[in-house]
């Protein structure tokens, strides 16, 4: 994460509980770093969802994340199976590592925390300075879906996913709340997370509150010019079909010439 704060993120202990329906990315980016040729650095690595499999191939990789406490997790369940993490906290904006990469890349839209033209540039410079050279920056943007911002807006609070606790057994609600300012980009989304008890009883909630910024097509490849990057590709999905669509994921990469 980067500019955004994490006083009101989620607990690191709850986050793989809630993210655990999510399975679209792991393998392409699994298959990116095995084919990176050399090491890779994951911006945003959280509590290790793709970070650790990839570890687990075999690749060679480190990780940088804002949070000590999602880091802390990510140690322990490298350590639990006898991996062991290169990971530090850092902002994506303005982190030092001693190495440069083959392939650096930001997850699972990470990159829309940055709430400015500034630390989007700043980021993406960052970056940039951290590859090798010929080395490839990857990361996912969702593309706006205004017929959803329409129906969202209309919305006060929606049950958004029910779930059970993958270590507890517990089940769990997630409900959700999205506001949208269109015109500075602007997502506000806020989420309350209900667990269970065994008798269907709220044992305890649990906030989440992120915000983030939406980025076009034209917007990100201007970015992407001011940042010193000359060569990119989108894709429309992670399985790297052309973007076609609106509802598409933006999947790109960079590279550094």
């Amino acid at each position: 994460m980067g500019s955004e704060t994490i006083s009101d993120y989620i607990e690191p202990e709850l986050y793989d509980a809630i993210y655990s329906w999510y399975r679209e990315d792991p393998a392409f980016y699994l298959e990116t770093a095995r084919a990176a040729g050399g090491p890779v650095l994951e911006v945003g690595c959280g509590t290790g969802r793709l970070l650790i499999p990839t570890l687990e191939a075999g690749a060679e990789i480190d990780g940088i994340d804002l949070s000590p406490g999602m880091l802390e997790v990510l140690r322990r369940k490298a350590a639990a199976r006898g991996l062991q993490a290169r990971v530090a906290v850092g902002d994506m904006r303005d982190f030092t590592m001693p190495r440069r990469y083959a392939l650096i890349t930001i997850p699972f839209r990470t990159f829309l925390h940055n709430l400015t033209a500034e630390d989007q540039i700043a980021t993406l410079r960052c970056c940039r300075e951290h590859l090798e050279p010929g080395g490839a920056l990857v990361l996912n943007l969702f593309h706006l879906d205004f017929a959803r911002v329409i129906a969202r807006e209309k919305e006060e609070r929606t049950l958004e996913r029910e779930l059970v606790h993958p270590e507890s057994g517990l089940p769990m609600k997630i409900f959700s709340r999205h506001r949208y300012d269109r015109v500075n980009q602007i997502l506000d989304a806020d989420k309350e997370i209900q667990v269970l008890d065994e008798h269907g009883a709220v044992a305890s909630t649990h906030a989440h509150r992120f915000r983030l910024r939406w980025i076009y097509k034209a917007e990100m490849e201007l970015l992407l010019r001011l940042a010193g990057f000359n060569r990119w590709q989108v894709w429309g999905g992670f399985d790297r079909r052309p973007l076609a669509r609106d509802t598409d994921e933006m999947v790109w990469t960079a590279w550094k010439d």
